[in-house]
């Protein structure tokens, strides 16, 4: 994960939050039977543009999204932050969608840990991805950052387990990218270069640029680049 500015909010949303927020209140909240059938999935309306705004990856495992995967693994989808289920009054409120690759929205479903989640779209840099989760370089597993207070290392544990982001389908493929960059890396004649190819990787429309900018800050603390 690394932080993501989803921008402003675009036009015509605050129409439909005016028209189907209380639906969805009274049937999350108010237990009023069967879903309306006017209250259709609207957000998917602005799903292409939230998309693009993520550079069309998935703003929990980093990986691009494909619309032709017909809502299997990596088809897009529009996730609620705060879920749902949990909190029917966010339905349509910009500051809680993330773009999300159909598998990690199912993953997560309507889970909500008592600590909340790592926001990849926070508004608080300090608040950010990067400062909660690290990456360990020889397995590629996520894991949170050793010095965080005990609150938040279980807020930066919770969003690992609850969004499987170290299951084996995510985390293999991770694994093997990290150790593709370390080799290309290595073999970088120049100090140039070896910027050039961190650039390439750190570039915020690459699958994995938040991993690979956390490996890459391990590697310059411990003076390898």
């Amino acid at each position: 994960m690394r932080c993501v500015d989803r921008g402003s909010e675009p036009s015509g949303l605050d129409e439909y939050r005016r028209e189907y927020t209380q639906g969805w209140v009274d049937h999350f909240q108010n237990r009023m039977g069967q879903r309306d059938p006017d209250l259709a999935n609207h957000w998917r309306d602005f799903r292409g543009e939230l998309g693009a705004r993520f550079n069309g990856k998935c703003g929990y495992c980093e990986r691009a999204c494909d619309a032709a995967s017909d809502n299997t693994g990596v088809a897009p989808t529009l996730d609620h932050f705060r879920p749902l289920n949990r909190f029917p009054e966010l339905a349509y409120v910009w500051a809680n969608w993330v773009f999300s690759c159909w598998r990690c929205n199912d993953f997560k479903s309507g889970k909500w840990s008592e600590t909340g989640y790592v926001d990849p779209c926070s508004a608080d840099s300090a608040d950010c991805p990067e400062e909660y989760l690290d990456v360990d370089a020889d397995t590629g597993l996520l894991k949170a950052k050793s010095a965080l207070a005990s609150s938040d290392k279980a807020k930066a544990q919770h969003t690992i387990d609850d969004i499987g982001l170290n299951e084996l389908d995510i985390w293999y493929y991770r694994r093997d990218l990290i150790r593709a960059f370390r080799a290309d890396l290595g073999q970088m004649p120049t100090r140039a270069d070896r910027q050039a190819l961190i650039d390439f990787a750190t570039a915020s429309d690459k699958e994995y640029a938040g991993v690979i900018s956390m490996l890459v800050n391990q590697m310059r603390r411990a003076g390898e680049i």
